[in-house]
């Protein structure tokens, strides 16, 4: 059975000597500490954030990228003040610039909603002669309130107990929106299935279903 070597003890203060040092101590305290992989995906995820957040109809991968980085650069921030891994700075800058992301994917659509809409925005119900048309579908086999627009427009209807699709109309010529639709039974004592989708110019952009509510949303423009 093989023992670490024991190193002389080190003169202590007071008289004392210090404990003696192992092999295994040595390699230890002169290791260096391993790289921040978490922080490096971190801040490289909220690159990619930042970038995507200006990238038509794609910028809506901007949260997931920017939430999961941020998670990513604290935890890896974690583990620095623990001593299991090094890059301290790294850490600090991935957590920094995956905030700022996430602020710039909040402003611009804070700002495509509110200000930028354009020519009158999202139009609610549909006008004619706009360059975009949105439709609102939902089935509800037990009827269903529906709410459905934008975040800055909205809009309340119920919609009959019906095999048949309900519809709302709505139409817009520039500007990034983000488009919601939200069905849910008026009879919680009633099993109903509940389905939603939004079509932007024919194309189908959002849909889901689900037994009491059904959510929808995209972002178009």
């Amino acid at each position: 059975m093989m023992t670490d070597p024991q190193y002389p003890p080190a003169t202590a203060r007071h008289g004392r000597p210090a404990p003696p040092v192992t092999a295994t101590e040595r390699r230890q305290a002169n290791a260096r500490p391993r790289r921040n992989i978490l922080a490096i995906i971190g801040l490289l995820l909220g690159v990619a954030a930042i970038v995507v957040t200006f990238v038509p109809d794609v910028e809506f991968v901007a949260w997931p990228l920017g939430g999961i980085g941020l998670v990513l650069a604290i935890v890896g921030l974690t583990q620095v003040k623990k001593g299991t891994v090094g890059d301290r700075g790294l850490a600090i800058t991935a957590t920094a610039v995956t905030v700022v992301a996430l602020l710039t994917t909040a402003g611009a659509l804070l700002y495509s909603t509110f200000i930028g809409g354009g020519e009158g925005g999202l139009h609610l119900p549909a006008v004619a002669g706009d360059k975009h048309s949105v439709v609102f579908q939902v089935s509800s086999a037990g009827g269903a309130t529906v709410r459905f627009g934008s975040l800055s427009d909205q809009r309340t209807e119920n919609a009959p107990a019906s095999t048949d699709a309900w519809e709302g109309q709505a139409s817009y010529n520039n500007g990034s929106y983000l488009l919601t639709l939200t069905a849910d039974t008026r009879n919680s004592n009633v099993n109903n299935i509940i389905s939603c989708a939004i079509l932007v110019d024919g194309k189908k952009v959002a849909e889901n279903s689900g037994t009491t509510i059904a959510l929808c949303t995209a972002n178009v423009g």
